[in-house]
């Protein structure tokens, strides 16, 4: 989305909102981002143009949430590797100071 955004209150059908709901759960979403994209692919009428063009935003969009999530699990792997050395040396640590050598 490009500049500011403000709510906008619309009122559906139990049918309708139970299909919406069923389709957001169907693309592991929300609702309100469901008819969010449906609204906004309205509005384009149809032109194939706009609707490349925001498919476009989209991927970018994931693209970079990929690369997030990437740069996370690699940070938390690394995290993880040096908790285990610092463990196994308190355990180290802990046998030395007890006079007890590791088996």
């Amino acid at each position: 989305m490009t500049g500011k955004s403000r709510p906008l209150s619309i009122r559906l059908a139990e049918s309708d909102i139970e299909k919406l709901t069923v389709r957001a759960r169907r693309m592991s979403g929300t609702p309100t981002g469901v008819a969010r994209e449906l609204i906004l692919s309205g509005l384009t009428d149809g032109d194939p143009y706009t609707q490349a063009e925001r498919l476009l935003k989209i991927e970018r969009r994931l693209a970079a949430l990929s690369q997030d999530l990437a740069a996370a699990s690699t940070t938390v792997d690394k995290q993880s590797s040096s908790l285990e050395r610092i463990e196994s040396m308190f355990e180290q640590l802990l046998l030395a100071l007890s006079g007890r050598t590791a088996s």
